[in-house]
């Protein structure tokens, strides 16, 4: 009894008065039609009993000319027809409920872990120069392939993790462990020359120099030996080298400078252009392209937030500004000069921090369309480089550990 009660109360049903006197025959009327009727009770005018909603709809004409009294209706599916008239709100309810969950599963910002705010910051910029931009959906983005974006940017990672948690894209990152480049004092090594050169001045506090001052010596040459002779004994040890050598070294320039420099000069005029980028490929929209015989181009990315995003659809902005070439003729003095300077620029790049200039030797010359410098400038420089050593023992360990490997 109560299943069918709640039946009828999910699919709808209507109570029903008859305040006629002959109301057996309406009843007689009804049950001969098969409309089930429950819930008959008798009144002191009438009677009132219950029929299920679909049963009032298809009899509606029948029920009004018997001249029935409507008095409720009620149920689950005549709520639910209210509401479905109501079109325009059910949508709404639906779309908000649509963007609740759309934008809970939006993840809106870039957490780094394990680096520092400037680190973090470079890391962000690389994503944002692959498309990948906050706020996104969780199903778009690639955790490997942001790892492996990371570590072909950032060599000095030896740990990249990438994962969701949230609305949150957490980056986890652990730094290498750089290797000392310090030779320790306690380890065997040598020094030798990194150039060709004389030697001029030489300072050493350990090891065995087998240079002297004059002498001429090439690059990889050992200038001094990590191994000396045992004061308390006939055999030789390896000692840790350390001094500075000093040599002289010469550098040869051949430099060019043009007569006739075209410099270029900016116009007031300019014209914009715009385009939808769709997916990386441009379309445009608005304006021409190239309208200038001689121009710059600059271009900038419009994006519509949270739209862009995910549809990867964004516009560009871009200007044409009118260039205008002027040739203008080099003085000779300002050309020397010009020459002079860049000459000292790769000369620093070349030499050492204490190096100092013995002696210049410039030659200046000229034709229709250059001027010309040659140039020799004799260096004195400190030409050492520490290295190790090792024991030839362990050198024949190496060599016996490779020929096993290869068999």
């Amino acid at each position: 009894m109560i299943i069918f009660r709640l039946w009828n109360l999910i699919r709808g049903y209507v109570v029903i008065n008859i305040t006629n006197t002959n109301y057996e025959k309406i009843i007689n009327l009804l049950q001969r039609n098969k409309i089930n009727l429950w819930d008959i009770e008798k009144k002191e005018v009438g009677i009132s009993f219950k029929i299920s909603y679909d049963d009032y709809k298809k009899y509606y004409k029948l029920m009004k000319d018997t001249k029935i009294e409507t008095v409720k209706k009620t149920g689950f599916a005549l709520k639910i027809k209210k509401i479905s008239l109501r079109r325009g709100f059910m949508a709404g309810i639906v779309i908000v409920v649509l963007c609740f969950f759309f934008f809970a599963n939006l993840v809106w910002n870039i957490e780094v872990i394990g680096a520092n705010q400037t680190i973090a910051k470079e890391i962000k910029n690389v994503l944002n120069e692959n498309n990948i931009k906050m706020p996104s959906t969780e199903g778009s983005l690639n955790e490997k392939h942001i790892e492996t974006l990371i570590h072909k940017n950032f060599n000095y990672f030896k740990f990249v993790e990438a994962y969701v948690e949230g609305s949150k894209l957490i980056i986890f990152v652990k730094e290498k462990e750089l290797e000392s480049s310090v030779i320790k004092d306690n380890t065997p090594s040598s020094i030798i020359s990194t150039k060709n050169a004389i030697i001029n001045k030489t300072i050493v506090k350990n090891g065995q120099l087998v240079v002297r001052v004059g002498d001429v010596v090439y690059e990889g040459q050992t200038l001094v030996m990590g191994i000396v002779k045992n004061k308390n004994s006939e055999e030789f040890m390896m000692v840790p080298s350390e001094g500075t050598i000093y040599g002289k070294t010469y550098y040869n320039f051949e430099l060019k400078e043009e007569k006739l420099k075209t410099f270029t000069n900016y116009t007031n005029n300019d014209k914009k252009v715009y385009y939808l980028k769709i997916n990386d490929k441009k379309h445009k929209i608005i304006g021409d392209t190239e309208p200038f015989e001689n121009y710059n181009y600059s271009e900038r990315t419009i994006n519509i937030p949270v739209f862009s995003n995910i549809t990867n659809i964004s516009l560009l902005s871009g200007k044409y500004y009118e260039e205008k070439g002027e040739e203008i003729k080099i003085d000779e003095n300002a050309a020397h000069n010009n020459m002079k300077l860049k000459l000292y620029d790769d000369l620093l790049k070349m030499c050492s921090n204490d190096s100092k200039i013995l002696n210049t030797s410039f030659n200046f010359e000229e034709d229709d369309n250059y001027y010309y410098l040659n140039a020799q400038v004799e260096i004195v420089e400190d030409i050492g480089e520490t290295i190790k050593i090792f024991p030839s023992e362990a050198i024949e360990e190496d060599k016996e550990n490779e020929e096993i490997k290869e068999d």
